[in-house]
């Protein structure tokens, strides 16, 4: 069975190149630069190592939500 670390760029044939976020017991989560985080079995995973860079400017999406502000000139009348 092949063990990623966390931060090697690996390729998988279906999503690409990406780059490992996670390894957990019999699982492995990879970040690739065009479709999102995904979960693998790594048992069966197709992912092999990648030397290819990480596209310029690439930091992934962080899925976190931004709080709703006030809009400019909105206040509680007075």
């Amino acid at each position: 069975m092949r063990r990623f670390d966390v931060g090697a760029r690996v390729v998988d044939p279906a999503y690409g190149h990406g780059v490992v976020v996670a390894v957990e017991d019999e699982y492995v989560r990879v970040q690739f630069d065009e479709h999102g985080v995904k979960k693998f079995l790594t048992s069966l995973s197709r992912l092999e190592p990648s030397h290819a860079p990480a596209p310029a400017g690439s930091r992934g999406k962080s899925g976190r939500k931004r709080k709703a502000g006030k809009a400019p000139g909105d206040s509680a009348p007075g």
